[in-house]
């Protein structure tokens, strides 16, 4: 179901989230715009709003969505 390391995926320059992924995805390990967050901190932007990766499914990994 992924890892227990989740990653905000960031724009460059301008610092804001672009996506939420769990620490195993493919997508995330390809864009090198990465940075590891906590679980809280994963919940709290999927909380928020940002859009979560279509191909790991973080929401699913961290037990909040089917």
């Amino acid at each position: 179901m992924g890892s227990p390391c989740r990653n905000i995926q960031t724009r460059k320059q301008l610092k804001n989230v672009d996506a939420v992924h769990t620490g195993e995805c493919w997508a995330a390990g390809r864009s090198g715009r990465c940075r590891p967050v906590s679980r809280q901190q994963a919940l709290d932007a999927l909380g928020h709003q940002f859009p979560a990766c279509v191909h790991c499914r973080p929401g699913t990994a961290l037990g909040i969505l089917d």
